[in-house]
């Protein structure tokens, strides 16, 4: 018999290094659950001010992590200190201040903010930074702080960073009273499109989609050789396509398919780093992906679902890859798949929850009818609501909308609580003119060279998204390394995507690689080790940009042929690197040092871009690396005969 809704007296939060309970988790799941419902009536109605939408992102945002996160290693572990409450307030009033006056700001007092625009603003400025340090640690306010500070000591920045300078003033005018930084378009497109879809992810979860998802790809892989491993690749795939987040992923699949995949015989670093790598794949897995496409897709003002269309192939490609490599490995060290007696029926599987793909389907349908993403969100939510009802064992009642409302907020703050900073940073970038310097160095220092511009811009991506998020890292990008591929003419889709797919790969790169670090934890192996087995099994992540740019039919720029040749070719090419990878193809476990470099030279040939000859060379070299597994499986099967 389900609990009532007043037990949440009962319950408890735990953050990092915080568990409130009693009053303070009351308080934490009223705010929680009112910011998500107020933002299902926004996705659903519209009906809402712009400034009331941005600012009570923010300000909720920031209460719930003032509420969970700490603010030294001193602090209360068990309730929120007087520190904390003078922060809520504090970011309370501020908000408040600018959500009240902001239109009295925009009609009259333009380019002439008041005494307390200006006080309310340094306020704001200072109270976000602390919202992003306590979640995320130091990096993204100190980055802050250095962008804001350069646009005040712009005449001594060397070179063609130098620029005139502004007064603390106009900074802080900028920053705080217009909807230009903090309250820009960053923090619109999470209020506006991803927290809805965040939302919409945890009703899916509740009602049971996710033990559905991984039942469904139990049943489906499970019997295969190394078949967890393939588990934590397709679960994470769909539980990726309505999550998108790579660390949220790890934790939600990972707990259950890392344990499988040591008790078959995985090595605890291998496990943690296929199920890393698998879930930082989901970011890019259409329909859904992760919340930074939602920032690409405002920031080229090009529709949400023909950039997910756009990544249909690159992510099929991509998982084909993962699931070979975990194949490979499988093969490799003699491993099997699940005992028979723990693998479900598809047909079973499907019967107890077909249901759950029909809100996605609702989603997709919504998009594709030219409605806005928010309201695809919105009536997804609802569709996950009112399907849980068609099994009694999934109806979602009074305490269960309750507890996804507050989960959706939940999910919303590892991401949400860096959102304010960065909106700084982008203020700062665009108030200085830096990205467009920026870029104007990377072309200088690449000489023109697009090949040398794209390995810089994958380096860059990949040390900044070190020290943030995926979507943290692409926004800064998108700002400061995107125009330079833009200015070498890639096309503008191609541009933001190679960067943003190259912020995901950052969740796997060590030395800081926080979806490796997850997945770590739970396998209880080395994070380093981690990061670079995940690295390994990303390697189709390092290549995918490159054929962005070069392969135009990778994103569906070409006639029917060429995508489908451009398609068959990745993959051949892809699998023969995997075989070079792993020494091993899928007929024998081991293969000879010298068929390792043919693989190679294979995959060289087909994967860079070049003509048909060159192509069909590649295809001729596969081929003849086949060739004695072919034999070897010919003369065992002759041989069973007998």
């Amino acid at each position: 018999m389900a609990r009532p809704l007043w037990n949440i007296w009962n319950v408890e939060v735990t953050g990092k290094r915080r568990t409130i309970k009693g009053p303070w988790a009351v308080l934490f799941y009223g705010v929680a659950a009112f910011m998500a419902a107020w933002y299902m009536y926004t996705s659903g109605t519209g009906v809402v001010s712009t400034e009331t939408n941005r600012g009570f992102y923010l300000l909720f945002t920031s209460i719930l992590v003032y509420l969970l996160f700490p603010a030294t290693r001193w602090a209360p572990t068990h309730r929120p200190s007087v520190f904390d409450y003078v922060c809520i307030g504090l970011v309370s009033l501020s908000i408040g201040y600018w959500i009240d006056q902001y239109m009295e700001y925009a009609i009259f007092r333009v380019t002439d903010p008041s005494f307390w625009d200006l006080t309310m603003g340094v306020i704001a400025i200072l109270t976000i930074m602390e919202t992003a340090r306590r979640a995320l640690g130091p990096i993204i306010p100190i980055l802050a702080v250095i962008f804001l500070t350069q646009i005040y000591f712009g005449p001594y920045l060397p070179g063609k960073l130098s620029h005139a300078g502004m007064p603390v003033k106009r900074i802080v005018e900028f920053t705080f009273c217009t909807q230009e930084a903090m309250f820009g378009v960053v923090t619109a497109t999470f209020a506006t499109f991803v927290f809805p879809f965040m939302i919409f992810g945890a009703f899916l979860e509740r009602s049971g989609a996710g033990t559905f998802f991984m039942e469904l790809a139990k049943s489906l892989t499970g019997k295969w050789r190394g078949g967890p491993a393939k588990i934590a690749t397709v679960t994470s795939a769909l539980f990726g396509s309505i999550s998108g987040s790579s660390v949220a992923n790890v934790v939600a699949t990972g707990t259950f398919t890392i344990p499988m995949m040591k008790r078959i015989g995985f090595q605890p670093k291998v496990a943690g780093a296929i199920e890393a790598i698998s879930s930082t794949g989901g970011q890019i897995m259409p329909p859904i992906m992760g919340a930074g496409v939602f920032i690409l897709a405002t920031l080229i003002e090009k529709e949400y679902l023909a950039i997910a269309l756009l990544n249909v192939i690159p992510a099929l490609i991509y998982f084909i890859f993962v699931l070979y490599m975990v194949d490979l490995d499988a093969l490799r060290s003699g491993l099997k798949g699940l005992p028979p007696e723990e693998i479900p029926k598809v047909s079973d599987v499907l019967k107890r929850g077909w249901q759950f793909f029909l809100p996605v389907v609702i989603v997709v349908g919504v998009l594709f009818a030219g409605f806005t993403p928010e309201l695809g969100a919105f009536w997804g939510t609802v569709s996950a609501l009112v399907l849980s009802w068609l099994r009694k064992d999934t109806r979602m009642g009074p305490r269960d909308v309750f507890h996804a409302l507050v989960a959706g907020s939940h999910s919303n703050m590892a991401a949400g609580s860096a959102i304010g900073a960065l909106g700084i940073i982008i203020g700062g970038i665009v108030l200085s003119g830096l990205g467009l310097k920026f870029s104007a160095i990377l072309v200088e220092v690449a000489r023109g060279n697009l090949l040398l511009t794209v390995i810089m811009v994958m380096v860059i991506s990949i040390i900044i998204g070190m020290g943030s998020s995926t979507t943290g890292s692409y926004i800064i990008l998108s700002v400061v390394a995107a125009p330079a591929l833009i200015y070498l003419e890639v096309p503008a889709v191609a541009a933001h995507l190679v960067v943003f797919y190259a912020a995901c790969l950052s969740n796997v790169t060590p030395p800081v690689c926080v979806s490796a670090f997850a997945a770590a934890a739970i396998a209880k192996a080395d994070p380093m080790e981690t990061g670079m087995a995940a690295l390994k099994y990303g390697v189709a992540l390092i290549l995918l940009p490159f054929g962005f740019v070069y392969v135009p039919a990778l994103l569906l720029n070409g006639s029917v042929f060429e995508v489908g040749y451009t398609f068959v070719a990745s993959l051949v090419g892809l699998m023969s690197l995997a075989m070079a990878l792993q020494g091993a193809d899928f007929l024998n476990p081991a293969i000879s040092r010298q068929r390792r470099v043919l693989c190679a030279s294979a995959a060289v040939l087909i994967l860079f871009p070049s003509t048909l000859w060159i192509d069909a060379l590649g295809f001729v070299m596969v081929a003849v690396g086949w060739i004695p597994s072919f034999r070897i499986y010919r003369r065992a099967i002759a041989q069973s005969r007998f």
